[in-house]
């Protein structure tokens, strides 16, 4: 018997009819809207990721009603047995069902989980649990992450045994960078192999491992201002600052005509605290060209904190006009918002500056956090007017 055949019989068996589900009624007939979605890569043919689809969620208690397209669950009223739930089984559970897709991405396969919950019941959080926690919010998120780490858990132990053209779909981790490396392994002449394994350790918290490899691909390739950007951007974001310093410390040297290379230097002395520098970087950038508007940004933040508040608006007010010009083109960059955000916020435009940085959250609520300095500044805003809807987002002309 083929491998296929004994998972459509598999399939077959866990398959109830719809006439068998029993789907216990909502209290008051309140149906829930509450949904949420994830979708990452397995670097996996798809019957294998299928069979550990099929393992994991009837695992977990769930019965599947169609399995001929998306793999579709029955409704189920019980608790998960993720120990966060510890408190809450005295609590009606309001009901789940999942819908995963799961379909080939070259070699490997891409998985897409959504989560339903199936009634509204009104209920709080249990006494010992925060009550300012929204409950279905909650349940919705805890119920998504059990049944997606019960698919993928598993998958990270099975060998991987084929290889896409990049290893750059596969969600960020260890198991990512564990693929890269192979690859680039396999493919010792490949720069395009290399650049991910590099990028996959940046940006997961191994910049310092990426050093090796890094001057393995400038040894290919040569070295470019692309991937010192795009390498130095990726060790900014993991918040590795004192990498991205000796990174882009080297690349203002080969490249003293580009301003973004100041630009980043700039950002990672400001990542250190280490402000001085930080200014000094920033006002080769804005030297080199006085339209960066993130330049005069983060420049005014540094210069903040200095003392020297008469040049830090001065750098804001220029920053705004570029900003406010440019945001219809800049309407996802978080830095735009930020930067209005902060600038209206050093002179007392409190309302803006809250509703400002709503916007950036929304974007990106980590990268909106990433400098505290910044954010001080935010927070004496919230203090003076409270939460603010997200600024409105520019129509172009």
């Amino acid at each position: 018997m083929s491998a296929t055949t004994h998972l459509l019989i598999v399939l077959a068996c866990l398959t109830p009819s719809v006439a068998a589900t029993q789907t216990p009624s909502c209290p008051g007939g309140r149906a829930s809207t509450a949904v949420e979605q994830y979708t990452w890569v397995e670097p996996h043919a798809r019957d294998v990721v299928v069979q550990h689809v099929v393992k994991a969620i009837t695992g977990l208690g769930y019965t599947f009603t169609d399995t001929t397209g998306p793999f579709v669950t029955a409704p189920k009223f019980s608790w998960p047995t993720n120990v966060v739930f510890k408190l809450w089984r005295g609590l009606l559970y309001p009901g789940a069902t999942l819908t995963i897709e799961v379909e080939p991405t070259g070699p490997w396969t891409r998985v897409r989980l959504e989560t339903r919950l199936q009634c509204e019941t009104g209920q709080r959080p249990p006494p010992g649990h925060p009550q300012d926690v929204d409950f279905s919010t909650f349940v919705l998120s805890q119920t998504q992450a059990e049944a997606s780490w019960a698919i993928s858990s598993p998958l990270h132990r099975v060998k991987v045994r084929a290889f896409a053209e990049s290893c750059a779909p596969l969600e960020e981790g260890d198991r990512k960078i564990e693929v890269c490396r192979r690859m680039a392994e396999a493919q010792r002449r490949n720069p395009e192999a290399l650049r991910q394994y590099v990028l996959a350790l940046a940006r997961f918290y191994h910049a310092r491992d990426a050093w090796k490899p890094l001057s393995e691909l400038f040894a290919l390739e040569g070295e470019r201002a692309s991937t010192y950007g795009e390498v130095g951007a990726a060790m900014l974001g993991a918040r590795q600052f004192d990498d991205a310093r000796k990174l882009f410390e080297r690349a203002t040297a080969l490249w003293p005509a580009d301003p973004t290379m100041p630009y980043h230097l700039g950002r990672a002395h400001l990542g250190l605290h280490a402000f001085g520098p930080a200014t000094d970087a920033f006002a080769v950038a804005v030297r080199l060209d006085s339209t960066l508007a993130d330049a005069h940004t983060f420049s005014a933040v540094a210069l903040a904190q200095l003392g020297r508040l008469d040049d830090s608006r001065r750098h804001c007010a220029i920053a705004t006009r570029y900003l406010e010009a440019a945001l219809a083109d800049r309407v996802a960059d978080v830095d735009a918002w930020l930067g209005l955000a902060y600038c209206a916020g050093i002179v007392a435009r409190d309302r803006e500056a809250v509703s400002y940085f709503e916007r950036a959250l929304a974007i990106d609520a980590s990268g909106a956090r990433a400098t505290p300095e910044l954010v001080d500044v935010i927070k004496t805003s919230y203090g003076a007017v409270g939460p603010q809807p997200p600024a409105p987002l520019p129509q172009r002309p």
